[in-house]
């Protein structure tokens, strides 16, 4: 059996690594949304019940520019890993600073909230880019395992991002926000300590080249990462001026993918800010008696991607055994049209609450299952899509100008968010359902010509699991 046909569901057929590189992201997330789960929620909580007291404009504009700055410092820290530390260390640096800024998070006083803030941009910024990196260079070109390990990984993020969503969710509600956020610094260590024993298996092509091993042995090529790429050296032997048609031809595919990345992300943030204030004020949470914490629903997400992620990651794999078409492109604008199709819940969910004056939580769980099956046909991709497009030496950098990217759609999602406050939440759902299919058909209609702007760099063949 083909490594394409099992490669999705199992670690057994994918380099020892990616473990490592799974729980080192899982407890990041876990870290990074049990926080985030919290933070609009207590910003916006009185003063008595332990929060800020800030007003939803106030909170908004904050979370727009906290969750961009996450992934703008991703610039810098791609930067960072190519010119001076590498990805290793540089995951190793922002993982020490994500640990102080969380365990920060837990401290009482505005000084102490500020501090906490800038250290896990920092550390967000300097982890996120170069963990994914590190993730496609367990791959060589051509690899068909490759789509698969970044499913699994995109699994771990969803885990830890379930877990730290319910975790701190409920810890907060019962104990105290600042509880909860010392649980997510817990999570953050955990995540430190497993990528510090997993070094071993970490092996970059950087490491192989300063040791001036001159051959790397088939059969051990699920020790290395970042190994000699065979497409990559087909593409070096070309004259200048062909290399660099191709280089920049297969770089305006990525910018045209980074646009629909910033569509979607754009829409799909609304869960942190306008969903969870929506759900906070409007929505009735009661079930058997017990009134469910707001941060819990943001775990639907993550979970729905637990159930489904394997089922849509071997639906697209039958498709392309099949000949169909299964390009990224493809699967970005599949992606979106499903992403509008998630907000007419919340457009019923809002037409609900006009009529009676609260809206019931199915309108939510249809919502973010929707959202989750348009993530993923879009997101594990798309990381996967950079390490096959970008040149080699600019792989981290143009990894960070995604995760900025992603930073830009979450400033613009939290300016929707506020722009409710005049149009009215009905107005913003209807207005999100349709941003997303038109932008995602046209995404469908260009998908031919923008493949074969990619020279083949999507082309698979099976690679041997073992």
């Amino acid at each position: 059996m083909s490594a394409a046909t099992n490669s999705e569901a199992t670690f057994l057929s994918h380099p020892r690594g990616l473990a490592i590189l799974f729980f080192t992201e899982m407890w990041e997330r876990f870290s990074y949304y049990g926080m985030r789960a919290l933070l609009v929620i207590y910003l916006i909580a009185n003063v008595g019940e332990g929060g800020l007291g800030w007003t939803k404009i106030e909170a908004l504009t904050l979370y727009g520019w906290y969750t961009m700055a996450v992934y703008l410092v991703a610039i810098p820290g791609g930067i960072i890993a190519d010119k001076l530390l590498g990805q290793k260390k540089t995951v190793m640096l922002g993982g020490f600073i994500l640990v102080a800024g969380h365990f920060m998070m837990a401290m009482p006083g505005l000084w102490a909230f500020y501090t906490a803030l800038t250290l896990i941009v920092i550390g967000s910024g300097f982890l996120k880019p170069n963990i994914s990196t590190l993730v496609g260079g367990l791959y060589k070109q051509g690899d068909s395992r490759r789509d698969g390990g970044f499913m699994i990984f995109y699994m771990g993020i969803n885990l830890g991002a379930m877990l730290g969503s319910i975790l701190c969710g409920i810890i907060a509600a019962a104990y105290g926000w600042h509880i909860g956020f010392t649980l997510a610094g817990f999570g953050m260590l955990l995540g430190q300590i497993v990528y510090i024993w997993g070094q071993k298996y970490l092996i970059t092509a950087d490491d192989v080249e300063q040791s001036s091993i001159a051959k790397i042995e088939t059969d051990s090529s699920d020790e290395i990462l970042d190994q000699p790429k065979p497409a990559a050296e087909k593409i070096e032997t070309l004259p200048l001026a062909e290399k660099k048609k191709i280089e920049t031809s297969r770089l305006i595919v990525l910018g045209i993918s980074f646009i629909a990345v910033c569509f979607f992300w754009m829409s799909f943030e609304q869960a942190g800010g306008l969903m969870s204030i929506y759900t906070e004020e409007y929505t009735n949470r009661m079930l058997f008696g017990y009134e469910i914490p707001t941060a819990v629903f943001q775990a639907l997400n993550a979970a729905f991607i637990l159930i489904f992620g394997t089922l849509v990651a071997n639906f697209w794999v039958r498709q392309w055994k099949k000949g169909k078409e299964t390009s990224t492109i493809y699967k970005m604008g599949f992606g979106l049209i499903i992403l509008g199709i998630g907000f007419l819940f919340m457009v019923g969910a809002s037409m609900q609450r006009d009529a009676t004056g609260e809206s019931a939580m199915y309108w939510l769980v249809f919502a973010y299952l929707f959202h989750t099956i348009g993530e993923l046909c879009l997101s594990p991709t798309a990381l996967s899509f950079i390490t096959k497009l970008a040149p080699k030496r600019m792989v981290s950098s143009i990894m960070g100008i995604y995760f900025a990217v992603t930073g830009l759609a979450n400033k613009l999602a939290s300016e929707i968010g506020k722009s409710s406050e005049l149009l009215g939440e009905l107005t913003i759902f209807w207005g999100l359902v349709a941003f997303g299919i038109i932008v995602g058909v046209g995404l469908l209609l260009i998908t031919k010509k923008l493949k074969a702007m990619a020279y083949g760099a999507e082309d698979m063949k099976v690679e041997s699991a073992g």
